[in-house]
């Protein structure tokens, strides 16, 4: 019996000794989650200064050069790059943006590059969705949001804006059918794109959060009841946008409340809401949109950008931001908030005198401190930050890419030599608009001569991708891996020459795992 109680003392031991080191590690594992350090891409710590960047508008470039989008100034914080397609198609691991809308004059990976640029200075890009030309069909819904957020990871933007112009523009906005659509583009890419990691903003009608006939929150201090107390006017010009007026014409349009709906639906998952006060008639006071937007941010914790145009406004102009009034602003927004700012159509706008960029940089100042007359004063005297090709962006071609960048648009002829995708190709003929990449070859106007860095076995190295290379003379068998461009691949079955980039997908050799990075 004594020996029994002995065993019996032991094995209980035993499993208190067992518990305590288990308690421990769950201990431990607790610990390590509440030390382990979250970055939250969406994480505003300064004023906002916020411009639009027409992809159409940018000039040529390649690696190691400068162009509009990489010379941006350093006091600008956010690009929003317009436009992707709504119902946009891409092949991750690809950086082919035909089929995206994206309309730089040059390829997916010179803008992962010139993104990366703009990265190292401190600027964010984002990538804006829609726009007034790219909603006007039916087509515009077939959304895939999984082809969305592989591009917006693939080119390193920060994430997305939805710039939701229904059939090119605001008159339809506040319908049903629109409300709805507009709270499902939140629901559906965010579940994708969980916030902290991924911004998400978009860019509404000024009047959005105001009290609307058709869209109103009775609660709000801008209820549609309450517009003449707020407003200090009387509803003559309630309907008459194009008549001088303080702003009881905003309350007025068929987009004024369009936002309220989809701020109590989705509000928690909106990052930024950079609203378009601009085209909106003869409305003098421009800060009654800001404080609207603002009675909900302070509910629902997201950012405000207010939305001002470089003259002269398409709509009139009725209204025309100038130094003063744009300082104006900027002085009502750095009372209200620390960290939101403005947003302006678009920083390449300029005349002889004044520059998109010089009103940025008047609301830089003043939402940083400085006083008006001084920030007008030096409205023009912006530091600027052209880019030198210190750093190759990257994930650029290299130093060894002297040979022009590849164009669709040009014809090349035997003997001329570009870069493509870090790769220095020959042609053996006349071609144009054949990508080098899945057109060299035996019987193909391209030869492969050579990577960036020297080397001759094609592909692109990257020292963190940690498998093996590919190599157009090694056969591959099923679940063999490479890394090809940055991207790692899998063999489905046995391949040998077949670049994995374009020969990927169903009924190819090639399976995309992941990028390297």
């Amino acid at each position: 019996m004594t020996t029994f109680k002995k065993i019996i003392g032991c094995i209980f031991l035993i499993q208190i000794l067992f518990l305590s080191c288990t308690n421990e590690s769950f201990l431990d594992e607790e610990n390590l989650k509440e030390i382990t350090p979250v970055i939250d891409r969406s994480a505003i710590t300064e004023p906002i200064i916020l411009g639009y960047f027409p992809s159409w508008s940018e000039s040529w470039t390649t690696t190691g050069q400068g162009s509009k989008l990489r010379d941006i100034p350093e006091h600008v914080t956010h690009v929003f790059l317009a436009f992707a397609r709504p119902n946009l198609r891409y092949q991750k691991g690809s950086l082919d943006i035909t089929g995206t809308g994206i309309q730089t004059p040059y390829d997916g990976q010179t803008l992962k590059e010139s993104v990366s640029i703009l990265k190292t200075k401190g600027i964010k890009v984002i990538l804006s969705i829609g726009g007034e030309t790219y909603w006007g069909t039916n087509a515009a819904y077939d959304i895939n949001y999984q082809q969305i957020k592989d591009l917006v990871d693939d080119i390193g933007f920060e994430g997305i804006d939805w710039d939701f112009e229904p059939n090119g523009g605001f008159q339809t906005i506040g319908e049903s059918i629109n409300v709805q659509r507009f709270i499902s583009f939140f629901n559906e890419s965010r579940a994708l794109m969980p916030k902290g990691q991924y911004v998400i903003a978009c860019a509404p009608a000024g009047a959005g959060a105001l009290g609307g006939l058709n869209n109103d929150d009775p609660s709000s201090p801008f209820a549609h009841s309450k517009r003449n107390t707020v407003t200090g006017e009387s509803d003559t010009n309630l309907f008459n946008a194009t008549s001088p007026n303080q702003a009881i014409s905003l309350f007025g349009f068929a987009s004024t409340g369009h936002m309220i709906p989809v701020i109590k639906a989705v509000g928690d998952k909106i990052d930024l809401i950079a609203y378009q006060g601009y085209n909106t008639g003869a409305a003098s006071n421009r800060t009654i949109m800001y404080d609207s937007y603002k009675h909900y941010a302070d509910q629902y914790g997201f950012s405000i950008a207010a939305g001002t145009h470089y003259p002269n406004e398409p709509w009139g102009p009725y209204y025309t931001y100038n130094y003063q009034n744009m300082a104006d602003l900027s002085d009502h927004i750095s009372s209200k908030s620390t960290t939101d700012g403005i947003m302006i159509w678009q920083m390449l706008l300029e005349e002889n005198s004044s520059s998109a960029y010089g009103y940025l940089y008047v609301s830089s100042q003043v939402l940083n401190g400085t006083s008006q007359s001084q920030a007008i004063a030096n409205a023009e005297n912006y530091p600027e930050s052209p880019y030198t090709g210190d750093s190759d962006g990257g994930d650029g071609n290299g130093s060894g890419c002297s040979s022009s960048q590849w164009n669709s648009s040009v014809a090349y002829t035997n003997g001329n030599e570009v870069v493509y995708e870090t790769s220095v190709y020959k042609a053996k003929w006349w071609t144009q608009g054949d990508n080098p990449i899945t057109n060299s070859g035996n019987g193909k106007p391209w030869e492969f001569i050579e990577n960036c860095d020297g080397d001759t076995d094609g592909g692109d190295g990257n020292d963190n991708c940690n498998v093996n290379q590919w190599n157009s003379s090694t056969a591959y068998v099923t679940d063999n891996e490479v890394f090809y461009d940055n991207v790692i691949y899998k063999a489905k079955w046995w391949t040998q020459g077949d670049i994995p980039v374009s020969n990927t997908g169903n009924g190819k050799p090639w399976e995309f795992v992941q990028n390297c990075n």
